[in-house]
């Protein structure tokens, strides 16, 4: 069975529960920054592991609301950056 992310064509985005793929932008102590596949920002708590460039798929946990993200929760990584060597 095929993992399909899906956007909601009402709200322009993702609602709660749905699917998405996402690419890691950045991370501190907290959690990972994520850009999704259709341009909105989100946010992962206890992800800070990840780094920048990771491709990952995830759900959608809380919606932006109050100035803040998105909330989403990281299901599995596609593919990890490529690593450069000095």
């Amino acid at each position: 069975m095929m993992y399909e992310a899906y956007e909601s064509q009402e709200t322009g985005g993702y609602d709660v529960f749905d699917g998405c793929y996402a690419t890691v932008k950045d991370r501190n102590r907290k959690g990972a920054y994520l850009i999704l596949d259709n341009g909105e920002e989100a946010f992962a708590f206890k992800f800070a592991n990840l780094l920048p460039g990771t491709k990952v798929l995830c759900t959608v946990q809380k919606p932006a609301r109050d100035g803040r993200m998105k909330q989403v929760s990281i299901d599995s990584v596609r593919e990890y950056p490529a690593r450069t060597y000095m």
